[in-house]
């Protein structure tokens, strides 16, 4: 080949190469990008994992102080590891705004969409205005389904504090040990174990009840047994203590230690005492705070009315909602560096292996709020506008139309935000 030939050849494939080089550059750079993001994504969701390992097991470190009635005890912050940009550090939020238990809140001290009595509803001011659209929400699991109600975001985070789907808890004495079963369920092997632990007439004492079909079908119904065999108020913290009526698991039980005064003001029987309930929690021992009795023994509630509110009554939440932020916190351990993750958690220590009954991202929350508030004034605005066109005459010329709930009130406040998790748990 000629010397003339050689050199434009080797430019035209010099240029070639380059030209394709630059070519899958140019295509690898977005799918880089990708593989970055995702890496990230997965990071994060490693780092939400980890915190919340690191709240399932502190709390779960604590589970015989909720037996005997004690609330759990938690540091404000945890760093989670050390990076070069800084510290990954969990922060609580304040998840409890009544402040009784801030930063966790105590499911069990509030009322249960799914199980709470329609009657209950109107006794509790906040509640009383929403009294239907709560008692349509029995197959709830979040609070926040009420939001897909007409309800306002205003209102809706004014009932929230007071609203739970997890008052759930297992049929455990103080100590762990499963209570006994009555009721229905009454057999000489029951008997054997009444005998045990109480003696044998209290065991003579059932059998006869039972033979009579006078046997107790709950709570109430035992404390009425104990107020006609005049047995001493004292003696009735073991025997309540120690005897189920239900399953395994009872739902929507009050704990008196931690529900505000409007929650337990509509239990039946405490009404205006829950008041003075509230304001002598702080004065609890150890011991008065494990049992349902101790409105009894400090006499804000009189024994001979006590059959009314006691099978309601429950003296520890096993499910705790923990509220966090999880982001790289600067030397100054005050800022994030970055905008933090923001988590919500419901905690279970019903069984000795804690575990969470729910969890969700509230990144997001705001923004959906936002959406679904415009969404909502937008469908008002088009309804509103064709009523006018269907019936011009009804509406004077010069009268402005009256705004609907969703357009006077258009902050957002906690919407729905589901973080994905693998056996997809109730929203929290």
């Amino acid at each position: 080949m000629k010397s003339g030939v050689v050199l434009p050849v080797v430019l035209l494939v010099g240029v070639s190469v380059l030209l394709s080089a630059a070519g899958l550059f140019a295509l690898s750079s977005p799918a880089a990008e990708r593989g970055w993001q995702r890496n990230q994504l997965a990071q994060r969701q490693a780092d939400i994992r980890s915190a919340l390992e690191v709240l399932r097991l502190h709390l779960g470190r604590q589970r015989e102080k909720v037996l005997s009635g004690g609330i759990p005890e938690v540091e404000s912050s945890w760093v989670i590891r050390e990076t070069e940009q800084g510290d990954l550090t969990l922060r609580l939020m304040d998840a409890d705004p009544t402040g009784l238990c801030s930063p966790l809140r105590a499911e069990s001290g509030r009322l249960d969409l799914r199980v709470t009595p329609q009657e209950w509803w109107d006794r509790v001011a906040e509640l009383a205005p929403f009294s239907a659209v709560l008692n349509s929400a029995r197959q709830a699991t979040s609070v926040r389904s009420l939001m897909q109600s007409e309800m306002s975001s205003q209102d809706f985070m004014l009932i929230e504090p007071l609203l739970t789907v997890h008052a759930e808890e297992p049929e455990l004495q103080v100590d762990g040990r499963q209570r006994l079963p009555l009721g229905s369920d009454w057999n000489n092997e029951i008997a054997a174990r009444v005998a045990g632990r109480f003696g044998q007439a209290a065991s003579d004492v059932l059998s006869d009840l039972f033979a009579r079909g006078q046997m107790p079908q709950d709570v109430g119904d035992l404390v009425r047994v104990l107020q006609s065999f005049n047995v001493p108020v004292q003696d009735w913290v073991e025997i309540l203590d120690a005897f189920a009526f239900e399953a395994d698991l009872a739902r929507g039980r009050i704990d008196v230690n931690t529900a505000p005064e409007a929650v337990l003001a509509a239990i039946p029987g405490i009404g205006s005492a829950a008041a003075e309930m509230v304001s002598v929690r702080s004065t609890l021992s150890d011991q008065e705070r494990s049992t349902i009795v101790w409105p009894v023994l400090r006499g804000i509630i009189p024994a001979e009315d006590f059959d009314q509110c006691a099978v309601h009554l429950t003296t520890r939440s096993f499910r705790w909602r923990v509220d966090f932020e999880l982001g790289l916190m600067g030397d100054d351990q005050e800022n994030y560096l970055t905008p933090p993750d923001r988590v919500r958690c419901v905690v279970d220590l019903g069984t000795p292996r804690p575990s969470l009954a729910a969890w969700r991202s509230l990144n997001l929350d705001a923004t959906v709020q936002g959406l679904v508030m415009e969404q909502r004034a937008q469908l008002a605005e088009e309804e509103g506008n064709a009523s006018n066109v269907a019936q011009p005459s009804r509406r004077p010329p010069n009268r402005p139309r009256r705004r609907s709930a969703t357009e006077s009130n258009p902050e957002p406040s906690s919407g729905s935000s589901r973080a994905p998790a693998r056996n997809r748990p109730p929203n929290a």
